[in-house]
């Protein structure tokens, strides 16, 4: 979930892991995975989590592989930031410039570390991060952003409007602020129980 606020420049990424038993919004008894939710459509995933969390979700994007890959590749590469050394893309601790594979392998990963999933999703946070810095440090990128929107129309879906898109983006053009992006995670335990969709 990314929470955005304008007034002061604040991104929040929280990060809910993908087999957090939860309640299918609009109903009872047996709860499920989150992911699962996914299998109900968009707007059960929305729902759920909005229950979930106790807040109102405005907007969407639901993307794939290859937005990642796309996106990354279509502003010039990313810079991100790794807690150890990796066995592929010659990745090593510290910062590493990647493109859009090397990119989206490095939000892939999990089986690298001792805690799996739960670093997966804080890999992903990371890989957002490294997107909004290139984003609000170039306006020659954001001043293209309908060629670039052009190039990934496959590749994801969203609600927001072109005209908030635009919006937004003269927005940050017009003072180039700085955003600053924290994260949070939230914690579970392992368990097995029956899940809602069998």
């Amino acid at each position: 979930v990314v929470t955005v606020n304008p007034n002061t420049k604040q991104v929040l990424l929280t990060t809910i892991p993908r087999d957090y038993y939860v309640q299918l919004h609009g109903t009872t008894g047996v709860k499920d995975k989150l992911t699962h939710a996914g299998i109900y459509g968009i707007n059960m995933s929305i729902t759920t989590i909005e229950d979930l969390l106790g807040m109102d979700i405005d907007y969407y994007a639901r993307v794939n592989f290859d937005t990642v890959v796309h996106l990354v590749n279509e502003i010039g590469g990313i810079q991100i930031h790794s807690d150890q050394n990796l066995n592929f893309c010659d990745i090593k601790e510290g910062y590493n410039n990647v493109d859009g594979s090397c990119a989206l392998r490095f939000a892939r990963e999990r089986k690298s570390y001792a805690t799996g999933d739960r670093h997966r999703g804080e890999n992903q946070e990371e890989v957002i991060r490294a997107i909004i810095s290139k984003l609000q440090t170039s306006p020659s990128i954001l001043t293209k952003y309908n060629t670039i929107l052009k190039n990934l129309e496959n590749d994801f879906e969203t609600n927001v409007t072109s005209d908030t898109m635009k919006s937004f983006i003269k927005l940050q053009v017009k003072d180039m602020p700085k955003w600053n992006v924290k994260t949070s995670n939230l914690n579970g335990s392992d368990s097995r129980n029956y899940t809602y969709s069998g």
